[in-house]
């Protein structure tokens, strides 16, 4: 049996070049078009519109995908608030779900998590999303970014700077009051909303070299609650310390990781 083949014409450097070509001009099409839709989903980070954030996840817009970070765009963000230009001036690994924590935009970052935006990418600093949320006074949305205790909604924790006074509550209820001392001139504890991110038994102040027993911190800073030396006044580094021991370990025992404190 014999098979009948069909002669195929050698491709002539004329016709390769047209169709390598093409190819060329596809792949670039592909990369413009993937651009561009990259570019409206930073876009809607900078506008919080999270429908228009889902329009462009929606035709596969990267939710991880690195922000470009344009001279134009840190102008913006300087204009915003000038520790947003400090945390992104040099920033060269910023995803969306990090810059929409930074902005506190809730529904923005709701929307990009549940297109499968990765919760602890880091940035070039090492911090995720939480962090940035944290150290910019968004409190609520930083505990919704991170593993904190279910039982954190129970309680809250307040300073009165004027008062030198903690208090920490229960379900709006009073569970321990104490005496503080808080930063004194030049190095004063800055007010604010924070949220407790670590439980430390004995930390040790790599500056200063003290222990802080009982360590709180706020926000991922350096700053925390922790027992020390009160003589009556501000007096500390910037930390807020409790006097009495037993109040320092009641404060520490009963507050659990995601704890609102409002500082005033």
């Amino acid at each position: 049996m014999f098979s009948i083949g069909v002669a195929r014409r050698p491709m002539t450097p004329g016709i390769l070049l047209f169709y390598l070509l093409l190819s060329s001009s596809c792949d670039d099409a592909t990369k413009e078009a993937a651009a561009f839709r990259q570019h409206q989903l930073e876009e809607t980070v900078f506008a919080n519109n999270a429908q228009e954030c889902t329009n462009a996840l929606e035709v596969h817009a990267n939710p991880d995908g690195i922000v470009d970070l344009t001279p134009a765009r840190l102008a913006d963000l300087n204009l915003r608030s000038h520790r947003l230009f400090h945390y992104f001036a040099e920033e060269t690994k910023a995803t969306p779900l990090i810059l929409a924590a930074s902005l506190g935009e809730d529904d923005v970052c709701a929307t990009l998590l549940a297109h499968g935006a990765k919760l602890f990418e880091k940035s070039q600093w090492g911090w995720v999303a939480a962090q940035y949320a944290a150290r910019m006074e968004h409190p609520k949305l930083a505990s919704r970014l991170m593993e904190t205790d279910p039982l954190s909604a129970h309680f809250s924790i307040m300073i009165d700077l004027s008062h030198q006074k903690v208090v920490l509550y229960k379900d709006g209820a009073a569970l321990v009051t104490g005496k503080i001392s808080t930063g004194r001139k030049g190095y004063d504890t800055p007010p604010g909303h924070y949220l407790v991110t670590d439980k430390i038994r004995m930390q040790r102040s790599t500056i200063y070299k003290v222990p802080m027993p009982y360590f709180l911190r706020l926000s991922f800073s350096e700053y925390g609650i922790h027992q020390g030396v009160n003589p009556g006044r501000p007096a500390s580094h910037g930390c807020i310390r409790i006097g009495e021991e037993t109040i320092a370990k009641i404060v520490f025992d009963q507050t659990p990781i995601g704890t609102l404190v409002t500082i005033e």
